[in-house]
């Protein structure tokens, strides 16, 4: 018997799995008692009595396997529910009860338990396809009836993929794990030997197998022209709900829509789960592995939580309210820094249930169906403002340098930098968009370097530009031939530094932009071009003024001023990079005291502060020897 076997081979399974296996194990116990008990009981009838105990044994088996799994808050509830699943097994209940009942508490096992459920990635059908004919048609047949030529005279008999009361019972989740964890004493072995991705995508396939073209064709054609129903187009909601489940929720044509996608997973690779919802279950899932004892996922789910969720919105959110913005990012930081000193549960537990409260919040604040067109425009202005600044500043400045210097025909190499840079920004959006999802890691990094590059030539640059302040070293300098020195190191360093302080802006402010263009409707998308022609037209404006005023300063306090400008630039570049850093992996992050200043690159933790208060120090100590060893030279003269 199936069951039986089944039974057999998953409590033997549970004697030695870990806490987070088990829960796995309780939850493909449930999904077989929803799906097989209605066809052993039926009116109050036992209509098999030996399966009829297995249902049960598997009720009581789930109960005590929940009893030994780590405390959460919802265990106690869950107890109740089994017990009242196994009760109602013994009182014979209708198998839509106990289907019902089932379901329920299988669902919230994996919430509790914040179980893995879904692929990384859309499973990829051919590579299904392969695997199937690889591994499955012997016993499944070639059409996946169960009529293969070695699954002959099998007790029990293969399962037939075209039986479409029963698969319409069956979610893909349920199948990856049979495929999983297999069955004890029957012709279904274990395939745990498979990658995680080819057993998703051979679970896949086999939930394809029996839908008829017919109805699949209708449904792509339901699902182009939907207007809602999104909540079906995630890789979760294809890997966890059944065809039961959407057709008692949606009704028949929804469900058609949803067999397409099981036959398209690549129509899933732009429907995307909301930021915060992400970040909130990759929370859950980072403190369901650190209970588990696998610190390393933990600190990996903790840092994709907020790279590829939250930081997403930030942006967004800073423009309602950058109170809660800051306080999100603060305590991420500190749940990630517990994680890698290895801090005991309880406290982990209290600051990831206190940050899943404040991302609700922040949910909130932004509004569950998406920010307003007001707010999309206001948040699209801000991020072009906040992002653009820096980089305006640093170009402004050593444009107003050359022309003050009289050196125009320096100008194009200038030009050329920060132009390089937006056309560099536009290609990272076409390949994030089109070509390649680029990662928050990555993102962070490159954030992250680039900063702390343009930083150190900023240094360079501050303190040539400060050793030019003195009348006597400007003379020095122009007799020197100033278009020989532009055509040596400095005028590389002037580009260089005008090329990727643009670019690390332009780098971040499309990325900004995409997250912001998928958070509104279609009908708001023009307010984002509105918020984006006002930023840009206000940093028009500010170049503008100074590049008009800044050149009409005496040399001595213009090159005085543009190197404190440069010194301090590269101080809040320092900022920048060291968090991008800590954001990626890279560098560890200990909270240090609760004040971020992100404009000043200030971030509330030791290493950033620390520095950037080497770097200040740096920057001191050169001004103070270049303006020591000028002031003796001007005496000299």
């Amino acid at each position: 018997m199936l069951a039986r076997l089944l039974l057999a081979v998953l409590l033997a399974t549970s004697l030695c799995a870990r806490a987070d296996n088990s829960a796995q194990t309780i939850v493909h116990m449930l999904d077989y008692v929803s799906v097989d008990y209605p066809e052993f009981v039926q009116n109050g009838t036992v209509l098999d009595e030996a399966e009829y105990k297995e249902q049960l044994e598997f009720a009581a088996q789930s109960a005590v396997l929940l009893a030994k799994l780590p405390a959460v808050p919802e265990q106690a509830a869950l107890l109740v529910q089994a017990e009242q699943l196994k009760q109602r097994i013994l009182a014979k209940a209708p198998g839509p009860e106990i289907t019902a009942l089932a379901s329920a508490l299988r669902w919230k096992m994996i919430d509790a338990y914040k179980l893995t459920v879904a692929p990384k990635t859309s499973p990829d059908l051919k590579r299904g396809a392969a695997l199937y004919v690889a591994h499955c048609t012997a016993c499944h047949g070639s059409e996946g009836r169960g009529d293969g030529i070695a699954g002959k005279g099998m007790e029990p008999a293969p399962s037939n993929f075209h039986d479409g009361a029963r698969m319409a019972q069956r979610s893909v989740y349920g199948l990856y794990s049979t495929i999983t964890l297999g069955v004890d004493g029957t012709g279904m072995a274990t395939f745990s030997a498979l990658s995680e991705d080819e057993r998703w995508a051979l679970a896949l396939y086999v939930a394809t197998m029996g839908q008829a073209a017919e109805r699949i064709s209708k449904g792509g054609a339901l699902w182009q022209a939907r207007t809602g129903n999104k909540e079906i187009g995630t890789l979760r909601a294809v890997a966890t709900l059944t065809d039961n489940d959407v057709t008692e929720k949606y009704g028949p044509d929804v469900a058609a829509a949803f067999a397409w996608l099981k036959a398209n997973p690549q129509a899933l690779a732009v429907i995307k789960e909301e930021p915060i919802a992400y970040s909130r279950r990759l929370l859950g899932e980072s403190l369901a592995a650190y209970r588990a004892g696998k610190r390393d996922e933990a600190q990996q789910l903790a840092l994709t939580s907020y790279l590829e969720g939250f930081e997403l919105v930030e942006a967004s959110l800073d423009t309602l309210d950058r109170n809660l913005r800051q306080e999100v990012e603060t305590q991420m930081i500190a749940y990630r820094d517990l994680l890698r000193r290895g801090a005991p549960a309880e406290p982990v537990t209290q600051l990831a249930e206190r940050i899943d409260g404040l991302l609700a919040a922040s949910a909130d604040r932004l509004g569950n169906t998406g920010l307003s067109p007001t707010t999309a425009a206001i948040s699209a202005f801000f991020i072009l403002v906040r992002e653009g600044l820096e980089a305006l500043l640093v170009v402004a400045a050593i444009i107003a340098l050359l022309v003050k210097s009289g050196r125009r025909e320096a100008l194009p190499w200038i030009h050329a930098g920060w132009i390089g840079a937006l056309v560099m920004g536009v290609a990272t959006w076409f390949i994030a968009s089109t070509l390649i999802a680029i990662s928050g890691a990555t993102r962070e990094l490159t954030e992250g370097i680039t900063a702390l590059l343009a930083a150190a030539i900023l240094i360079y640059v501050g303190f040539w530009l400060h050793g030019k302040s003195y009348a006597h070293a400007w003379k020095a300098f122009i007799d020197q031939h100033l278009s020989a020195a532009l055509q040596g190191g400095t005028l590389w360093a002037l580009a260089g530094v005008s090329f990727l302080a643009v670019y690390r802006e332009a780098f971040e402010t499309v990325l900004f932009y995409q997250a912001l263009w998928q958070q509104v409707g279609a009908g708001a998308h023009g307010y984002i071009v509105i918020g984006f022609l006002c930023g840009v037209a206000v940093l028009v404006a500010l170049a503008w003024v100074i590049l008009r005023y800044g050149v009409r300063l005496p040399i001595g306090p213009f090159f005085a001023t543009c190197s404190v400008l440069m010194a301090a630039l590269a101080v809040i570049f320092t900022g920048h990079g060291i968090k991008a850093l800590q954001e990626a992996g890279m560098i560890a992050a200990v909270p240090f005291g609760g004040f971020n200043l992100s404009a000043l690159g200030i971030y509330a933790t030791a290493e950033s502060m620390l520095a950037q208060l080497f770097v200040l120090l740096t920057v001191i100590a050169a001004f103070f020897w270049a303006h020591h060893s000028n002031s003796r030279r001007e005496t000299a003269h």
